[in-house]
């Protein structure tokens, strides 16, 4: 028997024989052409292009039945990269001016394209490498007259284990002949974890070489609760698993069918639970999870989706998507949080050694005012259309926050002179993400009417962790007791001041951390990833926050990750209910 430790992708349990999807990598030969065969060998490169377009659009329609129209959608950037300028005009000018083959023209514009994104930290943005990968590999395979194996094959039920799955790959999977899938690569905000969440195969990725410790037909486990996947398991670990998938059936439709109840604690506080979401797409996958709102639109996805910067008229049609489509609930859009290393055109900034720590968010938006006032204006003009409120990202001095406040009154004053309608009283708020503005916080409250805590990059940076880094990963730890501290400090700074708190970060998603956030004071909300939703819901239902209150005041006390850890896990954690989970009990 053989255990595994990967990344959650899609919750569930999958039992069944392996089916180990063998892509190799084709390798490529590099070739001087004479100039007399670059007409031939531009227009064999644009035939390969428009072969795996159709091929493409084939495997959309294959997957109509399975997927929702927003989750389609996720499909369509793929389809426009082979129509990206630097796709495909930079391999055509390595075919024109170098005189080389159209394959090695194709490998080296990827390659160029692959270190760029390596050197983004956003993992949201560093992901999407992936999808540019699989769409290469469609092309390549379409040049060199290769046959990709696919799952269109499958006949029987079975648990995929690949180095990758495309979204194209994803979107046509049924449950009834794959159970769950395992991957060598991929993170967490994966385009292929995503559409398997949405259809309910569960999936664990993120497993390196583990398509060389499993053969197709042995039987596995795939524990997508906790990460974990057994080889040739035991036929006692066979009986666990199949109560435990049992459990996790009925469990996951009962909290569904609660997901809409309000997240009111046995005292009485009402908590508002929202979404985190990377593109209007994400919208109805929340709503249907029981979102009261979008407490965090990541608005990057419109600024790398198509290689290019949208312009106000875009951002405004998508916003005004997003408006209409929560109403009557709220939404907060946050500011282009992006940095010189990620879009394109003529803001490109010069590569950065440390992009985290560098030119991003509202540094870069305020060296470009001319970017950041379309995106105010869009949102201004969008907010006649349902409840919006305007967030800015890594705020770390005064000077900032005031700065792009005035911009944002000088948007309104344009479109009051163009008499376009707005919101005149749109609320205004700030990211707490980094820590100056954790502790300024009482003095940034002058200046905005909420505040968002972002625990992901607070954490990081008041630790010096980079998450990214698998040597001190480790050390990302949100049981610090300076964490601790620091949260409660801005909370009750907020509350102080009559300034309105929400959390948006990975903290709010886990339980136990709630519990904790809720502790600290009156935090308004709550926002996550959809999935999480339910469970979040149900155990803030059974809980006090009079109790919770009572709780943190001890956990401040404590002066080491392990002392809260055990605090929690033994005064907190059996409030947890049957088929409930949090990190924290699985880690220890």
């Amino acid at each position: 028997m053989k255990i595994f430790k990967g990344i959650l992708a899609s919750p569930g349990i999958a039992i069944g024989n392996a089916y180990v999807l063998n892509r190799f990598r084709l390798s490529v030969v590099e070739r001087v052409i004479d100039r007399a065969e670059v007409k031939g060998e531009t227009m064999r490169f644009m035939a390969a292009v428009e072969s795996a377009r159709g091929k493409m659009i084939q495997s959309i329609g294959a997957g109509v039945k399975n997927l929702t129209e927003n989750l389609r959608d996720i499909l369509h950037p793929h389809l426009q990269l082979l129509n990206d300028p630097t796709l495909i005009d930079q391999s055509v000018f390595t075919i024109e001016r170098e005189l080389k083959n159209a394959e090695w023209a194709l490998k080296t514009t990827y390659d160029n394209l692959a270190q760029r994104f390596e050197r983004i930290r956003d993992p949201y943005f560093k992901e999407r490498v992936h999808d540019i990968e699989a769409v290469v590999d469609k092309v390549m395979h379409e040049l060199m007259g290769r046959k990709e194996e696919g799952l269109e094959s499958l006949t029987e039920p079975v648990v995929v284990f690949a180095h990758d799955l495309t979204p194209f790959d994803t979107a046509q999977m049924s449950s009834k002949h794959v159970l769950g899938f395992v991957t060598e690569t991929g993170g967490k905000t994966s385009h292929t974890g995503i559409i398997a969440s949405s259809l309910r195969i569960p999936a664990v990725i993120g497993i390196p070489k583990i398509t060389k410790g499993v053969q197709t037909g042995d039987p596995v486990i795939i524990d997508a609760l906790t990460g974990v996947v057994l080889v040739n398991p035991t036929d006692h670990q066979f009986q666990i698993y199949n109560r435990k998938r049992q459990q996790f059936f009925y469990h996951d439709r009962e909290l569904e069918k609660e997901s809409k109840l309000p997240a009111a604690t046995l005292d009485g506080k009402t908590v508002t639970i929202m979404m985190n979401i990377e593109s209007s797409h994400d919208i109805h996958t929340g709503s249907k999870h029981g979102a009261e709102g979008i407490g965090l639109y990541r608005t990057e996805f419109l600024f790398v989706r198509d290689n290019r910067l949208p312009d106000e008229e875009e951002q405004y049609e998508d916003y005004r998507k997003v408006a209409e489509s929560i109403a009557p609930h709220a939404a907060i859009i946050r500011t282009l949080d992006l940095g010189g290393d990620k879009v394109s055109g003529d803001f490109v900034e010069e590569p950065e050694d440390n992009p985290a720590l560098g030119l991003r968010a509202i540094r870069y938006c305020l060296r470009n005012p001319a970017v950041f006032r379309a995106q105010l204006r869009a949102i201004l003009r969008a907010s006649v259309h349902g409840n919006l409120k305007v967030m800015f990202p890594m705020v770390s001095s005064i000077e900032e926050i005031r700065r792009a406040q005035n911009l944002m009154a000088s948007s309104m004053r344009e479109l009051k002179k163009e008499k376009v309608p707005f919101n005149r009283d749109i609320e205004v708020g700030m990211m707490i993400e980094t820590p100056s503005a954790a502790l300024m916080a009482e003095q940034f409250a002058q200046y905005v009417d909420f505040f968002s805590i972002g625990t992901n990059d607070l954490i990081q940076y008041l630790l010096a962790i980079d998450r990214g880094n698998q040597k001190v990963a480790h050390l990302y730890q949100p049981l610090n007791p300076a964490v601790i501290r620091l949260l409660h400090m801005v909370i009750k700074a907020a509350n102080q001041n009559n300034v309105a708190v929400s959390v948006c970060g990975k903290m709010s998603a886990d339980p136990l951390y709630a519990y904790l956030l809720l502790g600290m004071g009156d935090v308004e909300a709550l926002s996550m990833e959809p999935h999480s939703i339910p469970k979040v819901k149900k155990f803030i239902r059974g809980i006090s926050l009079y109790d919770a209150r009572k709780h943190v005041q001890k956990i401040l006390q404590l002066q080491h990750v392990r002392d809260i850890k055990k605090y929690l896990i033994a005064n907190i954690s059996p409030l947890l209910t049957e088929g409930m989970f949090s990190e924290l009990t699985v880690e220890d």
